[in-house]
């Protein structure tokens, strides 16, 4: 009688491989440049760098980072699915900002604009490098 095998700690093991070459990839200084390219400049008065904001948004940019290279890993385009991935991370983004900065004037479209470029390019650069180590690996 043979045996009911699960490859499922297989799968889960080379997904952790794969994000860890992954981030690899990924330097601190471009998270750094990305959030003051695009967040900055919409909280001119906010003390950005060094705050549980900025942190909040690496954590944003690592997790488009990783969904975008895996599916550009797959070479699959990309699908509806990741347009509601991006809406969610935008929305999810811009709410911690909004959250976070308890001032009056802000302009809130300003945040929404920003925070869907920051998403926007975690997404593009994370599916470019998925697309590069596709191909490599090839």
């Amino acid at each position: 009688m043979g045996s009911v095998v699960s490859f499922q700690e297989h799968k889960r093991l080379k997904d952790w491989e794969v994000e860890k070459k992954l981030l690899h990839t990924l330097s601190m200084e471009d998270m750094v440049y990305a959030s003051e390219k695009y967040l900055v400049p919409v909280c001119d008065s906010f003390q950005f760098r060094h705050s549980f904001l900025e942190e909040i948004c690496m954590d944003v940019a690592i997790e488009t980072f990783l969904t975008a290279a895996k599916k550009g890993m797959s070479s699959a385009e990309p699908s509806s699915m990741d347009e509601d991935h991006l809406k969610q991370r935008t929305n999810e983004l811009e709410i911690f900002i909004n959250d976070w900065i308890q001032e009056e004037n802000l302009d809130r479209n300003k945040i929404a604009s920003g925070a869907e470029a920051y998403v926007q390019h975690w997404w593009q650069t994370g599916f470019k490098t998925g697309k590069n180590r596709a191909r490599l690996r090839l």
